[in-house]
């Protein structure tokens, strides 16, 4: 393609030989907390942080080139001009495909933060851990809801809890009913947290995590390990 002309975009091809037309990019943690994707000319980013952020809009859409018979000509290759307002339609579309190609991935989402001190909706809702239990290989945490209804959970371990870099995994928990979760360790586990997503996407941990203030205090020498429940 650079050899011929990289401004015909006719020559990327996908894997069957046809001329390749999207791209797309997940970042749902650190700064970014975005995922983007671009079909032909433009180009539409899907914020997760715009909750409570007035710089920050939900969806932004650029035309970064105008092609025409195969040649393109830059318009906005600097991301200057939104248009997802004036072409909400546009927008609502490639959002939606954006959404049908993070399923077909499985991909993770941001969730919001119970303990943000700021106004945030329905954070008073967030489900409680109430209590655990453990039989060999086999964990029960019964919760209470408090309006909010507990639609997924997830078991976070880890295989070597203590050790100068701790790794951390996760598997699937089974909801049982609208008080119980339950899972299993996987072989080797040294330590272990149940996380307990609501409704309202709110994402609760058990025990509760270090913060970031405490991480700071810790010059990021605390560890995870230290709060979450020992299977050793």
């Amino acid at each position: 393609m650079l050899l011929k002309d990289p401004t015909n975009s006719a020559l990327v091809k996908d894997k069957t030989g046809k001329e390749r037309t999207t791209m797309m990019w997940h970042f749902p943690n650190s700064v970014a907390l975005e995922s983007t994707i671009r079909v032909g000319d433009y180009k539409l980013i899907r914020n997760y942080d715009y909750v409570n952020n007035s710089k920050t809009e939900p969806l932004e859409l650029y035309q970064l080139y105008k092609t025409e018979n195969g040649k393109s000509v830059r318009v906005d290759i600097e991301e200057a001009k939104n248009l997802a307002k004036t072409n909400s339609k546009l927008a609502k579309k490639l959002d939606a495909e954006l959404t049908k190609r993070l399923t077909e991935m499985k991909a993770s989402y941001p969730y919001y933060n119970p303990y943000y001190k700021g106004d945030l909706l329905h954070k008073e809702t967030v489900p409680a851990v109430t209590d655990n239990s453990r039989n060999g290989n086999k964990v029960n945490f019964t919760f209470k809801e408090n309006g909010a209804k507990v639609v997924k959970a997830n078991l976070i371990y880890s295989l070597n809890g203590g050790a100068r870099y701790e790794e951390w995994f996760q598997t699937t928990a089974i909801v049982k009913s609208n008080t119980t979760v339950e899972a299993t360790l996987p072989e080797g586990t040294t330590h272990y947290i149940i996380n307990l997503i609501d409704e309202n996407n709110f994402l609760v941990s058990f025990p509760e995590m270090l913060s970031n203030s405490e991480m700071k205090k810790a010059k990021r020498k605390a560890k995870f390990s230290q709060k979450a429940l020992r299977a050793k």
